[in-house]
């Protein structure tokens, strides 16, 4: 009878090993089907830029693990789940420290100037969502062409022209990789003119 219970204790063992591992890489592969989708999303929005858009990075006060929020005035909107939202004025990415907690959410904001505005900075919120979860830190860098060098912070006052280059670093708290990208900005071909005919 011993010998029976250490059986069905091995086979348990092993069944609840197997089904946990299971478990385990399904979520990794969700993950990373997660963190794919988010980089093609923000590679088709970078690499299609119209001219004229004005970015502004890293105005305000900061969180420990953010370089501060990303304000894009002017062109397509990106992650838009309500076709609504493709008529919002301007875009901003925020990081919002979870109540509670030591991580950090990135979200997306959809801003439309109103009829009546009283300044050039007012905007009201039409839909926030949050796009990345538990995130450790989230940090984005922008390359000067003309310098030659990259900054956490845009102001577009001391740099009108966006960056050629954008680059975004983070990582999760459950999770010890870091992931980097770098994006091509194409609002860079507005400086490109048309050859004599």
């Amino acid at each position: 009878m011993a010998l029976i219970g250490l059986i069905l204790g091995g086979v348990y063992g092993v069944a609840n090993g197997t089904m946990q591992l299971g478990k385990s890489m399904s979520e990794a592969r969700v993950a990373e089907t997660r963190i794919t989708n988010f980089v093609n999303q923000w590679r088709d929005y970078l690499e299609t830029m119209p001219p004229g858009i004005q970015l502004t990075a890293g105005a305000e006060k900061v969180s420990r693990g953010s370089s501060g929020n990303l304000f894009i005035l002017g062109g397509h909107m990106p992650f838009v789940w309500d076709r609504r939202l493709k008529l919002a004025d301007a875009v901003e990415f925020g990081l919002v420290r979870n109540p509670g907690a030591k991580d950090l959410d990135l979200v997306v904001r959809h801003l439309k100037k109103p009829l009546q505005a009283r300044s050039p900075e007012q905007f009201d919120t039409l839909a926030e969502l949050p796009i990345l979860e538990g995130l450790k830190q989230m940090q984005w860098q922008f390359y000067e062409p003309v310098k030659k060098k990259w900054f956490t912070s845009w102001d577009p006052a001391k740099r009108p022209q966006p960056p050629l280059f954008m680059k975004l670093r983070f990582s999760f708290t459950a999770d010890p990789r870091e992931h980097e990208y770098t994006f091509w900005i194409a609002n860079d071909l507005s400086q490109v003119t048309a050859p004599p005919q």
